[in-house]
């Protein structure tokens, strides 16, 4: 059985997940692995496991500054991987999603990569820049492997890109609640009710929020348009690089949500 029925299971019962992203390697490996430990400590129902990238066209510029100092700091894939296998040690329960690039999977190779995630112990891997109408690319060996391809869903997504998404899609979808790129703001727009509404009437999967969530009031109000949980990214990041005391706290929030 798939880890992400946890996920559904805990929807279906009537409560939200909280995944939180960790981007891996920063500012070094081992303060990632803490920081993974920590959000599972504390209760966080999956984690969104980052793989650092040069031209993160998805990512804002906390990301982006933090992937770079990683980078730069020696991360490798072999070692995101080995971090990856010591980040599922901690629990069996909890779904592991990777995020990363197209072309890091490609470099390392289709079915040596997803080869790599099964040995690992990750559930599911979002490519934020591989579009489902190249799935069929990376599909055979992922499914072969047992792994879920996830998929972003926008506000300008189309009822004909939503069944797109739906017919290769897997464990969950990343809603993203504005478009451009991650990172906290303020405002959200009452259109996302719509949005949400749309997205479940055509792929049933957990329909999960990201981009621009930072606090619990926000996270409220993504809940209130719909969304079965939210992602936080920008602020894990933040809280690492500035006093990581924080974590446990505002992942208990956000968990008891």
């Amino acid at each position: 059985m798939s880890r992400y029925s946890f996920i559904t299971q805990k929807i279906k019962d009537g409560s939200h997940v909280y995944m939180p992203y960790v981007l891996l390697g920063y500012p070094d490996l081992e303060t990632s692995y803490e920081v993974a430990k920590t959000l599972i400590e504390n209760g966080a129902h999956g984690l969104e496991l980052g793989f650092p990238f040069r031209d993160p066209v998805a990512d804002g510029p906390v990301i982006e500054k933090a992937g770079n100092i990683a980078l730069n700091n020696g991360f490798t894939v072999d070692a995101g991987f080995q971090l990856v296998a010591r980040i599922r040690a901690l629990s069996a329960d909890v779904p592991l999603t990777l995020m990363l690039y197209y072309n890091m999977v490609l470099a390392r190779g289709v079915d040596k990569f997803f080869a790599d995630c099964k040995a690992a112990g990750i559930d599911g891997v979002l490519i934020p820049d591989m579009p489902p109408e190249r799935a069929d690319t990376v599909a055979p060996a992922a499914h072969a492997n047992g792994i879920e391809l996830v998929f972003i869903a926008a506000p300008t997504s189309t009822p004909e890109r939503l069944q797109k998404i739906a017919a290769v899609a897997g464990g969950f979808v990343y809603v993203v609640t504005r478009m451009g790129t991650t990172g906290a703001v303020e405002n959200y727009s009452d259109k996302l009710s719509a949005l949400f509404a749309s997205i479940k009437s055509h792929i049933d999967l957990p329909a999960i929020a990201g981009f621009g969530i930072s606090t619990p009031d926000q996270a409220r109000k993504m809940i209130g348009f719909g969304a079965d949980g939210v992602i936080t990214g920008s602020k894990i990041v933040d809280m690492t690089t500035n006093n990581m005391a924080e974590i446990a706290p505002h992942t208990k929030e956000m968990v008891g949500l």
